[in-house]
């Protein structure tokens, strides 16, 4: 599986939050399926995972939704960015900025 296809499940399934529960699930299977991106893999799992913590529990606007997948896709982008470049040096900048972004990504708490 290619890491762009965990943007598809977000997609498909109405960026809402069962969507990043399926995305997180898929993610670590392909951790042991795909050890060359584990680590990517693994990181976008953490994303998924932060998302559900923070918004299952509430209502999630259609708006909040979209501007939540559009972090979640420039992680992937990222990841992609840096395989097409073939480099080793590329791949680690690429995760140890998406680690940074992910770490820092505020989620927003609905005053619904």
């Amino acid at each position: 599986m290619s890491i762009s296809q965990l943007v598809n499940i977000i997609e498909d399934s109405g960026k809402g939050v069962r969507a990043y529960v399926e995305c997180s699930r898929v993610a670590r299977k392909n951790i042991a399926e795909t050890p060359e991106l584990a680590t990517a893999f693994f990181l976008l799992s953490v994303a998924c995972d932060r998302f559900v913590d923070a918004y299952d529990d509430q209502p999630l606007l259609s708006q909040r939704a979209e501007d939540e997948f559009l972090h979640f896709k420039s992680y992937v982008d990222r990841f992609e960015a840096a395989e097409k470049e073939n480099s080793e040096a590329a791949r680690i900048t690429a995760l140890n900025e998406v680690a940074r972004q992910v770490s820092e990504h505020k989620y927003y708490r609905s005053q619904v």
